[in-house]
């Protein structure tokens, strides 16, 4: 059992357009940038966390830091629809119509209007440039 000495689990995207995603967290989502960083190449490839050095702009939801990385030669955006591996980000919202209205105004596309779920008054998503989905959800 991991036990924890912070209780928030950060997360790192890798972009394949990293001004298009950074765009989309920072000024769409409006997420802050808390840190702009460049990680060595040899830190990068000795602890595995990619094939060279790197940006690393970490941005701040919450409590919980999602970093994107800006690598050379980014690998493409995923061509399926549904693949392995991280499938979406949820943000619990006060008011999903507000907050949908917002990003619309903002150029967000959403994949449907809001609709209600057994644990939840309304859920929406919408997906990042890499086509990760952004999940909504207001309880």
């Amino acid at each position: 059992m991991l036990n924890l000495s912070h209780p928030i689990i950060d997360l790192a995207i890798t972009c394949s357009n990293f001004d298009e995603s950074l765009d989309f967290y920072h000024k769409k989502l409006g997420l802050e940038i808390v840190m702009d960083l460049e990680i060595p190449s040899d830190l990068a490839t000795d602890v595995g966390l990619a094939p060279s050095g790197f940006r690393q702009v970490r941005l701040k939801a919450g409590n919980t830091l999602i970093k994107l990385m800006d690598i050379e030669n980014p690998p493409p955006t995923p061509s399926d629809e549904f693949s392995a591996g991280v499938r979406w980000l949820t943000f619990i919202v006060e008011d999903i119509q507000n907050v949908i209205d917002s990003l619309e105004q903002k150029g967000v596309e959403f994949l449907s209007e809001p609709i209600s779920a057994p644990d939840a008054v309304g859920v929406a998503c919408t997906k990042d440039p890499d086509g990760i989905l952004i999940e909504l959800v207001q309880i």
